[in-house]
C-alpha cells in the first residue's frame, strides 16, 4: 500500500468517526449542556472535509442572549458597551499600552452566567466548538479595529503555565490563536513561556505583577520574526492586566514595531480600581 493510499484511508476512517460522532453524540450548549446550540447543523458539519476551517454555534438560544447582555453591559470606566470598550488596566498603561479591546464583561461574582461558563469550557480544552467560537469572537472585535493591515501583523499570545498545560491537556489561548490566524490570515507564534506555580487569580495586583514579571520569558529566534512588526497580542480574561504587561514588554524589548492587545474579557472594576 502505498503512503497516499494510507493516508485516503485514514482520511475517510476519520471523516466517519466524526460524521458517527455527530449524530449518536449531537452537541449540546457548552454553558447549560441542556439545549442543542444554535446554528449547530450535525449534517452540514459532518460532510465537511476540514472541519476546523468553519466556526459553528457552541451556545443555545438562552446562553447566546445572556452572553449578548455581557456584551452590552456598559463600563463603568468609559460608559461604552464591553464590545466596544477599550480601557487598559494601569499595569499595560504604565508601559505605553493605553487602549485594549475585549468581547464581553465577566464578574467574578456570576458563576453561572453565559461568560463564565465560556470561559470555563475555553479554558478546559475539552470543546472544540468552544474555541473556535472564541476565536470568531476575537477575529470580529479585531476586525471592527478599523486596521487595514491586520493581514501583516504578527498574532501571539500569553502563555498558560506548564502545569495548567498538562492537567487541560493543551494551551487554551493557543488554540484559540491557531484558529484566529486563520480567520485574519496573518501568522502566529508562540513567543512566550510561563514557568509560574502558582494560578495568578489566587494573588494580589502587586503579587501578580511580580509573578508575570519573573515567570513569563520570551522564546529564543523570537526577535527575528517580530522585529520592526506589528504585534497582535491575546490572552482570555483580562483582570490586573499584569501577565500581558510582561508579554508586551518582552516584545517591545524584542524590537515590535508596536503591540495590540485583545482579550475576550474583562473583568469588571470599579472607577476607584
Amino acid at each position: 500500500m502505498s503512503a497516499e493510499n494510507g493516508r485516503g484511508i485514514v482520511g475517510a476512517v476519520r471523516w466517519a468517526w466524526r460524521a458517527a460522532s455527530e449524530f449518536l453524540y449531537p452537541p449540546r450548549c457548552v454553558c447549560c449542556r441542556g439545549e442543542a446550540p444554535v446554528g449547530a447543523d450535525a449534517g452540514r458539519y459532518a460532510m465537511l472535509a476540514d472541519p476546523d476551517s468553519v466556526s459553528r454555534g457552541c451556545l443555545c438560544a438562552r446562553c447566546l442572549s445572556d452572553l449578548e447582555t455581557s456584551k452590552n453591559e456598559l463600563c463603568s470606566i468609559c460608559g461604552r458597551p464591553y464590545c466596544e470598550c477599550e480601557c487598559a488596566p494601569e499595569a499595560l498603561v504604565s508601559i505605553g499600552i493605553d487602549a485594549c479591546g475585549c468581547c464581553f464583561s465577566y464578574d467574578k461574582g456570576r458563576r453561572g452566567c453565559a461568560s463564565s461558563r465560556l470561559i470555563y469550557s475555553i479554558k478546559s480544552t475539552e470543546n472544540r466548538d468552544s474555541i473556535s467560537f472564541a476565536a470568531s469572537l476575537l477575529a470580529e472585535r479585531i476586525r471592527r479595529g478599523g486596521d487595514s493591515a491586520i493581514s501583516n501583523a504578527v498574532l501571539t499570545f500569553a502563555p498558560r503555565r506548564s502545569r495548567s498545560v498538562r492537567e487541560h491537556g493543551g494551551d487554551h489561548m493557543m488554540m484559540t490563536a491557531k484558529q484566529l490566524s486563520r480567520l485574519l490570515g496573518c501568522e502566529m507564534i508562540c513567543a512566550f513561556k510561563n514557568t509560574a506555580r502558582d494560578a495568578q487569580k489566587t494573588k494580589s495586583a502587586a503579587e501578580r505583577a511580580e509573578s508575570a514579571s519573573e515567570s513569563v520569558r520570551l522564546r529564543r529566534g523570537i526577535s527575528e520574526k517580530i522585529s520592526q512588526r506589528r504585534v497582535i497580542l491575546i490572552d482570555d480574561i483580562i483582570t490586573t492586566g499584569s501577565t500581558l504587561s510582561a508579554c508586551a514588554s518582552l516584545l517591545y524589548d524584542a524590537g515590535a514595531d508596536s503591540v495590540s492587545v485583545y482579550a475576550l474579557a474583562k473583568t469588571k472594576r470599579s472607577k476607584k480600581e
